[in-house]
């Protein structure tokens, strides 16, 4: 049984409602492909003597699936896990054949390949021709001599991160540890279940926590490391290039790591550089924990410190749980400092979707990070930043209450760390508010759960592994639209909820079907999804998304040019006085502002010469609205980007709804053109024009 069938049966396990243009859409596929892997299904059903898959002849093409045909389909699955011949797809060879080469056996011949891919030898030929161009994408070169056989050569430091890549994507992605341990089974490796019962109590001893996704990921890396290790590759000299690894001696992590090696055969010839790579690998996928009297305390809680402050004045934006806030970032921060500090592969399988749902919050969070580059010689990747968004993401969307008593309860099982659990969280406590959602926790922690429960919410790699009497609802740590309407159809049936409340597309498609002709039912059918799940939403849900726009902020009347101040503080009262005058904050909100630079420095100055005035909303903020002024003559704030010439002084309401303009800001201030029209400026409404403009384009840039 191939990857692609295994992958149709999972879709069909985790969803109680799917049709084939679900099929086609989760697996980018064609609807001729769709059908073949629904026929080649149901030729292994056949044989097990259940009735077949059947797609109706509706406008969506829903899939119908009996029950014991559904049941079959779970057994099945189990089975495959166990087989002990898998027939691998293109990718999957490719993904083996490198695993083989990382090996670094004395001889590796083509009929390893072969024999180990049950594959024909011209087969055998293309698969390594095409792995070699891939490779030297990354100046990795595949060579072949009458003595080594085929080998590889290249910097060893990026023939490990391939590696590492190729680990993380395969189980983020195809949800498939099946190539890892076919790989580890048939060249006797140490099994995943070993090296998952000593790390978890070595874990324990050392007080180290890490989030179950990324155990899951390092386990396999440090398996094929190790493996690579003890053929004799090491990355010393390298390692000695790219970081001091002096500082790591003294670390728990790196008394673990020692531990860790002493618990398998044959690794008493790996260097000590090697030992300080693997413990900076355990640094970087480990949480932090502020109260740990670390050697790095000071400096990562000093950086945490600046990045909150930096995102507070780039957003306009305060903190209602400083300390909280301040908790949740340092146990993401210090993992994410390693990670940049040793160039370690850095990849976020949730990187696209976070930066389409979070479009204005991922904006400021890039604009946040990047004085902090410096520290590291890089531009810090839109990975990393998408984490960061993701823990952003968490603490803006505020705290829901779950204990609801009187309805029936879910809990919530999600291991991508605590920026997406509680993402879901807060998404699943809008969506469904009849339910009583139960704080989130890591699958590690499900049979520690004492509050009863009548279902679960799973993230996708999860669910499968789930095995409870209540039903498992399969979800993205981040939902899109067409995602969100599919968890509320499944919700319906598993609840035994009427789902007559909500419109039925597929009934809607049939009656549009009776009396117009549809030119493309893809693209309606996709559309009314996205329309009926936003009035479905609650009105809370939409206060996550921005409503404000730059343009709708700036008004020609909060603008004024060529103002003459003596100092910064006349500089902050002369800029208000046009949003005092039309409403929009109090005289208190102007000194409160004051105040809050006199006692915190000048952290509104966000960039050269530009500084963003706000307060608190219940300092006297009334409406929405963003004043602009341009000094005469600049003035001194006693900050590093003195002097301000531009002061952007910013009312909002809530921490929220204003996000999206404040991108649109952060957009504006990279801009050399926007600066030199302020500067000749004397009609507000060519900015007006200006500000209009630069939104269209960075739209049309977006779509």
């Amino acid at each position: 049984m191939d990857n692609e069938t295994i992958a149709l049966m999972k879709q069909i396990t985790e969803k109680s409602y799917l049709t084939l243009k679900d099929v086609e859409a989760e697996n980018q596929i064609t609807r001729r492909q769709a059908m073949y892997r629904i026929d080649k299904l149901n030729a292994f059903l056949k044989d097990s003597g259940v009735s077949p898959v059947a797609v109706l002849h509706t406008a969506a093409n829903a899939l119908e699936i009996p029950e014991e045909t559904r049941k079959q389909i779970k057994n099945m699955l189990f089975t495959a896990d166990s087989q002990d011949h898998y027939y691998f797809n293109k990718k999957e060879r490719l993904d083996y054949m490198y695993l083989l080469l990382f090996l670094n056996r004395d001889y590796l011949s083509l009929q390893d390949f072969i024999s180990a891919l049950d594959i024909s030898r011209s087969t055998a030929l293309a698969d390594i021709k095409e792995l070699t161009q891939v490779l030297s994408e990354a100046d990795i070169e595949v060579k072949y001599n009458r003595r080594r056989g085929y080998y590889m050569e290249g910097s060893e430091m990026e023939i490990r991160r391939v590696m590492m890549r190729q680990v993380i994507y395969t189980l983020a992605d195809e949800k498939n540890a099946k190539l890892f341990n076919t790989f580890i089974d048939y060249y006797h490796l140490d099994s995943f279940d070993y090296s998952r019962l000593v790390i978890t109590e070595l874990a324990d001893i050392h007080n180290i926590r890490f989030v179950d996704d990324r155990l899951v990921e390092f386990i396999y890396i440090f398996t094929f490391l190790k493996a690579r290790m003890h053929s004799g590759r090491s990355a010393s000299d390298e390692i000695a290039k790219t970081f001091s690894i002096g500082m790591l001696d003294d670390m728990k992590e790196y008394a673990f790591t020692v531990q860790l090696l002493q618990n398998y055969k044959d690794t008493e010839n790996i260097q000590k550089a090697d030992i300080n790579y693997i413990t900076a690998w355990i640094l970087g996928i480990s949480f932090g924990d502020v109260r740990e009297d670390t050697k790095d305390c000071v400096i990562i809680a000093e950086l945490v410190g600046k990045i909150m402050t930096r995102f507070e004045s780039l957003s306009g934006s305060h903190y209602q749980n400083t300390e909280e806030i301040f908790v949740q970032l340092y146990s993401h921060f210090r993992p994410a400092y390693y990670r940049l500090i040793f160039h370690l592969p850095i990849l976020n399988p949730l990187r696209e979707r976070i930066q389409a749902e979070y479009q204005e919050l991922y904006a400021l969070v890039a604009e946040t990070m990047k004085p902090f580059s410096v520290l590291w010689g890089e531009e810090i990747p839109a990975d990393e930043i998408a984490y960061l968004t993701m823990h952003f993401a968490a603490i803006y969307s505020g705290k829901k209450q779950y204990n609801v008593v009187g309805r029936k309860s879910a809990l919530v099982v999600c291991s991508n760390g605590i920026g997406s659990s509680a993402i879901l969280f807060n998404e699943l406590v809008d969506m469904f508010p009849e339910l009583r959602i139960l704080p989130p926790v890591e699958f590690s922690g499900l049979r520690k759960v004492k509050d009863p429960y009548d279902l679960i919410f799973a993230t996708t790699y999860l669910a499968q592994q789930i095995d409870v009497d209540v039903p498992v609802i399969s979800v993205s740590p981040v939902m899109s639209i067409n995602e969100r309407y599919q968890v509320m159809r499944e919700v319906s049936l598993c609840t035994g909820e009427s789902s007559s409340k909500r419109p039925d597309i597929d009934t809607i498609m049939k009656i549009v079907g009776r009396y117009a002709s549809v030119n493309d039912e893809a693209s309606l059918y996709h559309e009314l999804i996205a329309y009926l799940s936003r009035l479905d939403q609650p009105a809370a849900h939409s206060s996550k998304k921005s409503i404000v726009t730059l343009s709708t902020m700036a008004a020609p009347y909060l603008m004024q040019f060529q103002v003459q101040a003596s100092d910064w503080e006349e500089a902050i009262r002369l800029s208000y006085q046009p949003m005092v005058k039309h409403g929009y904050i109090t005289e208190h909100y102007i000194e409160e502002t004051i105040r809050s630079v006199r006692l915190d420095g000048p952290y509104i100055v966000i960039t050269k010469h530009v500084a963003l005035p706000h307060a608190r909303p219940e300092a006297g903020a009334l409406q929405m609205g963003l004043g602009i002024t341009v000094l005469k003559n600049a003035v001194k704030f006693g900050s590093q980007n003195d002097p301000v010439r531009y002061l952007f002084c910013l009312s909002a309401i809530n921490n929220e709804a204003h996000l999206g303009a404040m991108a649109e800001l952060v957009d504006l201030l990279n801009d050399r053109k926007f600066y030199k029209l302020l500067d000749q400026a004397k009609d507000p409404q060519a900015i007006c024009e200006y500000i209009a403009a630069r939104a269209d384009t960075r739209k049309e840039k977006q779509l």
